[in-house]
């Protein structure tokens, strides 16, 4: 039996208590109290902030902007906890369009620092100050001071050590603070943003911006972004986003908005990315800014008190619509990666760019342009693979393609260059060896490409014009034969190659469990494969690309990829026809004859995405007459 005097006895907790317990959900950091304070400022209408830092936040934080200011009747009441001129009942928060509205911030921020605060409204001769310290109303006076409000924060935590210690280096909670004021400056480019650092002005931003020029200027300035906007049922989306090469190792450059406010969601994070499809390369997410904007009653903010985290009503309709528009606007908006030569930076090249029109070999879609050919010979099977996407397994080819003697294998009409239509494309990972700028690539006027020599067995240098084209044939063959595999996967036409005697391989336990959750998709991409007993599995045909390959060895290949991919959140398709495409492609140290590259290059413009592998890299770079005078000093 418990003893009266151990019971525990139910009582409420003191209000500075109760502020504290608060701020430590609220307030976990310096930069959620700029975040707090600025949306209080975007509230009262300004529509020009500055925000002062010094110290990483810890030392100071003062927010100034010129909105509607507290009269002195309010101004107490608005460091009361729950005290909002936002909401006035439970049917507001169904249809919220402020950015705060709980009630929490003021009192969460001065129960655990010094606050002073000087507000006037515009009808008011005077502004009236306030100071609270540690949650306790230290003054209340009124002072001179023009039309809005000036919040100052000091020692941040100073009475809750514990928090305070836990803060990371001043470097780390700068930068938190810094992407913060990032977001919120790019989230409202109508309003004016100064920006200092410890009396260091980062950035000062007029009012009335364009976004692109906004994002531009903060996110990377001098370089070429891609600026679209579209509108469904359930969205209307206004977004900035970079070119492929701009990509980063991590999603800090990407900043979402959802109705003005800054977000956190894996979910549109993800459709931002597939939006880039193939363009991107493994591990690289892609920089820029998303501002939706959706109807205010199929959204809940009220998730999390810092409100960067919300639920969608329409999530799935929404992430189609992110994704669908990104991967339109890429399409039309071409860039072909170009060297620079060293010491030539962006804003160099920016006015040769606009001086005239970059051209290019385009590609077209759905045909293939035919050509007169001279005598040579080449391997047969090679040139089924190469001109012949339908998958169907025949021995002779396409007269409008090429033509060939069926017995000798050789092509009976040639030249060493052939013709593409116009088409603007995509474009490319970052390549390490030269800086680049991006050129927007207009659809080009027919013209010829020929084949100029190799480079290591692994690259083809091909010319147009004063254009030198380096072309990477592995990832170029790569491309081909994914694409291709893609078509054959939907219309059931893999095409098979039966083994004289079955293969038995015993696969690792992680391979044998991917192997019977994919059994199906595995046995429709050419291979014939079944169950053997315990970890053993039979081979009894391959796809016919792969026919050279040794068996067990690519089982356990493309296992392996597809397991790697699923995890990576990859559609499994496009994963086996991305691991299909990569194993069979020619490697580097294969030679091809003259007549080998020629069709390759030829074969690679007439592809969906001609620029670059289903990994991401790119299948050819461009190197033009001007780059190379400026690198040898001849202009």
């Amino acid at each position: 039996m418990i003893s009266p005097a151990l019971k525990p006895w139910i009582r409420p907790l003191p209000e500075r208590l109760v502020n504290k317990i608060a701020a430590g959900e609220v307030i976990e950091r310096p930069a959620a109290v700029v975040k707090e304070l600025v949306e209080n400022s975007l509230d009262a209408g300004a529509d020009r902030i500055e925000i002062h830092i010094e110290k990483s936040g810890s030392k100071i934080i003062k927010i100034i902007d010129n909105g509607c200011g507290i009269s002195k009747e309010q101004i107490e009441i608005a460091f009361s906890r729950h005290a909002t001129s936002k909401i006035y009942n439970f049917n507001d928060l169904e249809k919220l369009v402020s950015y705060g509205f709980r009630g929490e911030a003021l009192p969460s921020i001065a129960s655990v620092a010094r606050v002073r605060m000087i507000s006037r409204p515009n009808d008011a001769e005077l502004a009236t100050e306030i100071i609270y310290e540690g949650g306790v109303l230290q003054s209340k006076q009124p002072v001179a001071a023009p039309p809005g409000t000036t919040v100052e924060v000091e020692n941040l935590f100073y009475n809750t050590p514990a928090r305070r210690k836990f803060l990371k280096a001043e470097i780390t909670e700068s930068r938190h603070i810094s992407r913060l004021v990032t977001a919120l400056a790019i989230g409202r480019y109508d309003i004016a943003f100064t920006f200092i650092v410890n009396n260091k002005n980062i950035f000062s931003l007029p009012s009335k911006e364009k976004l692109k020029d906004r994002v531009t200027a903060l996110l990377s300035p001098g370089r070429e972004f891609i600026a679209l906007s579209g509108e469904t049922d359930e969205v209307k989306v206004e977004a900035v986003i970079g070119s492929p090469d701009m990509a980063q190792s991590t999603r800090l450059g990407q900043y979402i908005f959802i109705n003005g406010r800054f977000i956190y969601s894996p979910s549109l994070s993800h459709a931002f990315m597939s939006g880039y499809g193939e363009l991107l390369p493994r591990g690289t997410y892609p920089v820029g800014a998303l501002l939706l904007r959706v109807r205010p009653d199929e959204i809940d903010v009220n998730v999390h008190p810092s409100k960067t985290e919300i639920k969608l009503a329409r999530e799935k309709e929404i992430y189609n619509a992110v994704h669908r528009l990104i991967k339109e606007a890429l399409r039309q908006e071409s860039v072909v990666p170009v060297f620079l030569p060293r010491g030539i930076g962006p804003e160099q090249t920016e006015k040769k760019n606009n001086s005239h029109q970059e051209r290019f070999p385009g590609y077209g879609k759905g045909k293939i342009i035919p050509g007169p050919m001279s005598r040579f010979k080449v391997n047969k099977d090679f040139l089924r693979e190469l001109y012949h996407p339908s998958g169907v397994e025949d021995t002779s080819l396409d007269s409008n393609i090429v033509r060939v003697d069926k017995t000798t294998g050789e092509i009976v009409e040639n030249q060493a260059t052939v013709s593409f239509p116009g088409k603007p494309g995509a474009s490319l990972d970052r390549l390490p060896e030269l800086p680049r700028v991006i050129q927007k690539m207009p659809a080009a006027e027919p013209e010829e490409i020929s084949l100029t020599g190799k480079f290591a067995d692994l690259y083809l240098l091909c010319k147009t014009g004063d254009k030198l084209y380096i072309i990477d044939q592995h990832a170029a063959h790569e491309r081909i034969l994914y694409e291709d595999m893609l078509r054959r996967l939907d219309n059931h036409a893999v095409v098979a190659q039966q083994l004289l005697f079955p293969v038995p391989v015993e696969l690792s336990p992680e391979q044998l469990a991917c192997f019977e959750e994919f059994m199906d998709l595995i046995n429709r991409s050419g291979f014939t494969v079944s169950a053997f007993g315990g970890r053993m599995v039979n081979i009894e045909a391959v796809p016919t690309i792969l026919g050279r390959k040794d068996p067990e060895i690519i089982i356990r290949q493309i296992l392996d990829d597809l397991a790697a991919l699923k995890k990576a959140g990859q559609d499994i398709k496009k994963a086996m026809a991305q691991s299909l495409a990569c194993r069979a492609a020619v490697m580097a140290g294969d030679r091809l004859s003259d007549e080998e590259a020629l069709g390759l290059v030829r074969q690679l413009m007439h592809c969906e995405n001609p620029y670059s592998c289903p990994h991401g890299r790119p299948t050819f770079i461009k190197v033009s007459r001007e780059d190379l005078d400026r690198q040898f000093g001849r202009c």
